[in-house]
């Protein structure tokens, strides 16, 4: 054998035992680092989605109530409601008769009416007994000619001669309100009547021992039953303050947490404003609301503990909850339109 041979052979040797180990042991500090990585990358992706579902949720609550407020309280037509007597009708109420509308005397309902934790009522299925329930009256902004049977609709009348300003109902021949060429052959336009009930539920799917998610629900009246649906998962709390306007010029003077009550000291800008009056005309001068969201992620965050206080405006905080959900507190105030504007 040449020595060109020995050569070439110990060129064609493999790798030592060291050369071995060093190259495992690198590969391995490689893959740790890129498992590394990908977890953390996980990890910020799925929290990034949670406070993205949270902050998502939050808002969307706060434009809804916002957008229900702004139209409380629309009846078709701002002559209805000058001078009409004002009614406060129970919040389950399903029939026409006793949702508040009335034309003779002119009745409408309260545009707003806010309920106190702990009230029973049951057409809201699920409702947590910490939670504060708020309704919404009004009529829709879409009219109709055709009445659909079990719905109670309000027509408006735009007739000087017609005996009063509007009917109220679900039987379709007392709809004969007519335009202001008085022309029998062409009838007003129909408002279905819309009441809406916002509340909290300890639940989204309260079937069983339920899914334990906090949900903003709504309760509406469709067909003279209500209907509940859940708006927005992990709202675990709701406070509502009321404005109200003491003077009559359709700015609120003072939010209040139950327009109902004696609010003297409270409210003390406005000595003259008589605060011992019947509820329902102190509801009836409530002209904007402000609102307070507690919401919370969907998931427990790895490595937090929630030992912070949430202010919703109440005279004690609500938390620490000590648990590993991430919370943030949304709020807006809404101006109820169809109040105010009349009063400026």
């Amino acid at each position: 054998m040449t020595r060109l041979h020995i050569a070439m052979r110990h060129r064609q040797r493999g790798l030592s035992l060291i050369e071995l180990m060093v190259g495992l042991t690198l590969g391995l500090l490689l893959l740790t680092a890129l498992g590394s990585l990908y977890f953390s990358t996980t990890r910020s992706r799925s929290e990034f989605s949670n406070s993205a579902e949270q902050v998502e949720n939050g808002r969307y609550v706060l434009d809804t109530l916002g957008r229900e407020i702004e139209l409380a309280g629309f009846f078709g037509a701002a002559s209805v409601t000058s001078g009409a007597t004002v009614a406060g009708p129970a919040a389950c109420a399903t029939t026409p008769d006793a949702l508040g509308f009335a034309s003779s005397p002119a009745t409408v309902p309260l545009a707003v009416q806010g309920y106190a934790p702990g009230t029973a009522l049951p057409c809201l299925p699920g409702l947590a007994p910490t939670s504060e329930v708020l309704v919404i009256r009004r009529v829709s902004t879409t009219p109709t000619t055709t009445p659909i049977t079990g719905q109670a609709y309000m027509q408006v009348s735009f007739c000087a001669n017609d005996a009063t300003s509007f009917v109220f109902g679900a039987s379709a021949p007392a709809f004969t309100m007519r335009t202001k060429a008085c022309d029998a052959a062409t009838p007003t336009v129909l408002r279905q009547a819309v009441v809406r009930i916002f509340y909290l539920a300890a639940c989204d799917v309260c079937s069983g021992n339920g899914d334990g998610v906090p949900t903003l629900k709504m309760a509406e009246l469709i067909g003279g039953a209500f209907q509940v649906s859940s708006m927005a998962q992990g709202i675990q709390d709701m406070h509502l303050s009321y404005g109200v306007d003491l003077d009559n010029n359709g700015s609120a003077d003072c939010y209040v947490s139950d327009p109902g009550a004696n609010n003297q000291a409270i409210c003390a800008s406005a000595p003259a404003y008589d605060w011992t009056v019947a509820a329902l005309t102190n509801w009836q001068n409530v002209t904007s609301v402000r609102i307070n969201i507690l919401a919370r992620a969907q998931r427990t965050s790895l490595g937090w503990t929630d030992s912070r206080t949430y202010d919703l405006g109440r005279p004690t905080a609500s938390g620490p909850f000590n648990d590993g959900f991430k919370r943030h507190v949304y709020a807006r105030v809404a101006r109820l339109a169809n109040v105010a504007g009349r009063r400026e």
